[in-house]
């Protein structure tokens, strides 16, 4: 009976107490960090809402943050909308400025 009682008073040890010794997540707040992002070194948790992770040389990962991807994802240049402007750039005939 009396190591029942030690078990009892195992388990009331806080929620808290417990997530001090973790950090968590940067982007969601939520769970506990399992990666790092190489681009910025923020924590990241496994989540997909929370990380990319791109084949890297080695059979490694490399991992971004979502803030990241985010900002590289604005500096990329959109080639589809390129090439319809070269299309319609290319085949439009030129029109003759009357006066």
């Amino acid at each position: 009976m009396d190591h029942k009682i030690n078990l009892l008073s195992a388990r009331t040890v806080s929620w808290d107490s417990i997530m001090d010794k973790y950090e968590l997540c940067n982007e969601c707040d939520v769970d506990i960090i399992t990666h790092s992002c190489d681009k910025c070194g923020n924590g990241v948790c496994k989540q997909t809402e929370c990380s990319w992770q791109f084949p890297n040389k080695h059979n490694s990962n490399y991992i971004l943050c979502h803030g990241c991807f985010a900002d590289i994802d604005k500096k990329l240049i959109n080639y589809d909308h390129m090439l319809v402007y070269k299309f319609l750039k290319n085949n439009m005939r030129k029109r003759r400025i009357s006066c």
